[in-house]
Order: C-alpha cells, then structure tokens, then sequence
C-alpha cells in the first residue's frame, strides 16, 4: 500500500463500496456519502492526499464542500466527478480550486492514473509552500523586475520549479495570493509543458492521447526517449518574465516547428477538461488575463494584471 490518503465522496452506498473494494490495498481509504460528511472527516483528519468528489449529492453538494474545504486545507487536490450536463459546474470547480476532471461512466484506470497525478501535485504544493515560507520575508520588498529569462533544457524536470518561481514574484508584488497562487503555476506548468512536450520534441496531441490511453508509463518511457535524440537535447524553451505591481508579461517560446494556433479547439469549451490533453489553454485562460499566440504557434505570451482575470 502507497502512503497515498483519499477521500471518496459520493451519495451512492454501491458506488463507494466498489471504490473501496477497489484501491483499499493500493491507498488508504476514506468514505463519505455527501459533502457535509467529507467536511467533517477533512477536519478530523490530517492525513488526507486528495478527495475524489462527485457534483451532485444531498446535503451538502460537491461544490459547496469545496469551497469549505478550501478553507481547511487550501493546498488540498480535488479530484470531480462530473456528469454530462455538468459542465458549467465544472468550470465553477476549476475556479474554487479542483484542477482534475472525470467523466462518468469512468474506469478504475483512468481514476487511479488521475489519483496519483493529483497527490504528486500536492506533495510538491507543500513542499513548495515550506520553502516559500522560508523565503517570504525578502520577496514581499520586491517592487518588479523589468526582465528574467530562463532557458530551459527540454526535459520536464525543471518545469515545475520554474513556474513556482514566476507565481513567487507575482506574489510578492500582489498580482496572486494565497488563493489562486497554485492555480496560476499550474497554468504555467501546462503551457511550459506544452513547449517541451509538443514544441521541441513534436510530441503531437494525438500521440500524447495514444500514448496516456494505453497507460501512463508508455508516455513517460517515449518522453525520456525522446529527451534522449541528439537533435532535441540541443533545444531550448526560452522563458521571458516582465513582472511589476500593475501586470505580469511572461513569454514562452520553443524551437518546434510550430503549429496553426488558429485552429486550436475552443479553450472556452468545458468539454476540453475532460481529455488527457489539451487543458492548458483553458487553464491559463481562467486563471490570466491574456493568452496571445504569435510566430509560428511557438510563441505565447501569458499576461496577468491587477486584480482578477477578465474571464
């Protein structure tokens, strides 16, 4: 059994038995039948990775419980249940902080994939979070920073740190808060993600799916194998940042080929949530102000102002 705690939320007594008979051996498992049931067991309970949650339950639905729960434990991952006509609660979930979707009917697969996925998120969150903690008392006297630029070598290892340190200067200089800070860097690490993955090393989108469906240690192997080739280890991902009081500008370019970003699926489409990929745009798009493509489709400019997205 991993040292992985999930929280399972669902009004239906056979649904949550056949969660529980299912990964009881993998993760420990705790039920509840609705949200004021799992917010009660979120505050007993100190151990808890992530919460798997359907929408639409007596009592207490799953999105109330979220918000609730935020309050809790505002670092926590969600992981939400969705129904075919739930699709503007979804988006209403991705803006009180649920940043993983499932469509039902799903597979036990697909659910211990996204499982994991989240409780690796909130392990860095946390560790990231003490090391922030740490740093805090300089960074709050940080007015701007007229130009950084990172350059990163195509390998995914450094995404993550990377978008971290962006959201702790827009932080400092009260662009994010505690809020929606994680938010914010989970847009960045998707739209980095998309340059490594799809811009330098042409991963394309249906590959990724292919890759995903067929499991995901498929996708990590071709990744590292990829990473490997002499003509993409010498690739870059240029990372340009602007930062100030009033606007963020950060500026993301790859050394692919490229691609027709006007005929990108539409990032506003809540369906988009659901594939495996694909949810960058529409991740960035909530959480920033501005989203703009230029170049050849390798170059996207993610802008974040003063006070709340546009969106």
């Amino acid at each position: 059994m991993s040292n992985i705690c999930i929280l399972f939320v669902d009004d239906e007594e056979d649904i949550r038995i056949s969660f529980r008979d299912r990964f009881e051996d993998q993760f420990e498992v705790i039920l509840a039948c609705d949200g004021q049931d799992a917010l009660e067991k979120l505050k007993q309970e100190n151990k808890i990775d992530v919460v798997v949650t359907d929408i639409r339950m007596p009592n207490m639905d799953g999105l109330e419980m979220i918000r609730l729960a935020r309050e809790v434990d505002p670092d926590m991952g969600f992981i939400v249940v969705s129904g075919h006509g739930d699709t503007d609660d979804v988006i209403t979930a991705l803006r009180l902080g649920a940043r993983n979707f499932i469509r039902k009917p799903y597979s036990f697969a697909e659910l211990e994939e996204n499982i994991s996925l989240e409780a690796g998120r909130y392990k860095i969150i946390r560790e990231e979070r003490t090391r922030r903690e740490r740093e805090q008392a300089t960074e709050q006297f940080l007015v701007s920073v007229d130009s950084m630029e990172f350059r990163l070598p195509t390998r995914l290892e450094w995404i993550t740190p990377v978008s971290f340190r962006l959201v702790q200067m827009l932080e400092a200089v009260g662009l994010c808060d505690e809020h929606n800070r994680f938010n914010i860097a989970l847009a960045l690490i998707e739209i980095i993600t998309n340059a490594v993955e799809h811009g330098n090393m042409g991963l394309t989108s249906e590959e990724k799916r292919q890759l995903k469906s067929e499991g995901e240690q498929l996708y990590l192997d071709e990744l590292t194998r990829r990473a490997e080739i002499d003509e993409i280890k010498e690739k870059t991902v240029s990372i340009k940042a602007s930062v100030n009081r009033e606007r963020a500008e950060i500026t993301v370019s790859d050394q692919g080929l490229g691609f027709d970003y006007t005929d990108l699926p539409d990032p506003t489409d809540p369906e988009n949530l659901f594939l495996p990929s694909g949810r960058g745009i529409l991740l960035a798009r909530t959480f920033l102000n501005d989203v703009i493509y230029s170049g050849r489709g390798n170059t996207v400019t993610l802008v974040k102002l003063q006070g709340e997205p546009a969106n």
